[in-house]
């Protein structure tokens, strides 16, 4: 808060009164028909060894990657919107209550404090610090402040003036007594340097949170469809066992790519063509 008792980050609104590590070893995948078999790995993490059983299909490795990465996008955005959203009702809150405290103001609660300095806040504004001298002592431990409301060409006159006219939260004046700019009242929400990097935050989320649930459906739609392929081709291989000539050919043992007899590595995965 802007002096005294109530607390919070100077210029902004704030609350009132192991080490890991992974290995894996390469080996070698299973190739039957138009199926690639990888066998089970074993991960170390926090010094322990974990027996993770393998993937299916080579293609799924990519859409298990993308997946986890839109799956973290979409909390990350979550806990974005939950922070800003919480901000933005305090801001609200902060202003109502200052609001109320000039409007029940008596006159001899408006006094002149000393300027100490300007300074950059959110959102591109600035804010003044300011401070209260009884009998030749500063008042506040710290000095009080502005929110983060003032164009820098406006924080400079301010500056340059030396005082800004306060309102104090109550009388006799103590070390934990509140206060507030008096012309604060004259400002929207949209000028307060934090309201707008909250906003801005929030958009963001939102971009990104979008982005990320489309990533997931078609993640989700790219599997099903790679699904349906593979069981489309297997039944074909029951079905019509004379046509199949997979077992004619050569594959990659680590990414299951067909691969010619004149090709000594993978085009897929570039993996050195293995020699029985």
């Amino acid at each position: 808060m802007p002096s005294g008792s109530r607390g919070g980050s100077r210029g902004g609104h704030g609350s009132r009164g192991s080490r890991s590590a992974s290995s894996r070893k390469s080996r070698p995948a299973y190739v039957h028909r138009h199926n690639v078999f990888y066998p089970p790995r074993r991960y170390r993490l926090f010094r322990r060894s974990y027996r993770v059983g393998s993937l299916r299909y080579y293609q799924m490795t990519k859409m298990y990657n993308w997946l986890s990465v839109f799956v973290f996008a979409l909390v990350l955005c979550g806990v974005l919107l939950f922070t800003s959203n919480n901000k933005i009702n305090l801001i609200k809150s902060d202003q109502m209550y200052y609001f109320n405290m000039i409007d029940t103001a008596k006159e001899e609660q408006y006094m002149n404090a000393i300027v100490t300095d300007r300074i950059k806040g959110e959102g591109g504004k600035y804010y003044i610090t300011y401070n209260l001298e009884i009998f030749g002592r500063d008042l506040w431990r710290e000095d009080g402040y502005t929110y983060s409301i003032y164009t820098k060409e406006e924080a400079d006159r301010i500056f340059n003036t030396g005082e800004i006219r306060i309102v104090v939260e109550g009388l006799p004046l103590l070390p934990s007594t509140d206060s507030i700019n008096a012309d604060y009242k004259t400002f929207s929400l949209t000028d307060d340097g934090s309201y707008l990097a909250a906003i801005k935050q929030t958009r963001y989320a939102l971009i990104i949170g979008s982005i990320s649930i489309i990533g997931i459906i078609g993640c989700s739609i790219y599997y099903f469809k790679l699904m349906f392929s593979h069981r489309v081709m297997e039944e074909s291989n029951k079905t019509n066992p004379s046509t199949n000539t997979d077992e004619k050919k050569e594959y990659c043992l680590y990414c299951g790519e067909v691969l010619s007899k004149e090709e000594t590595k993978c085009p897929q995965c570039q993996a050195v063509r293995w020699q029985s």
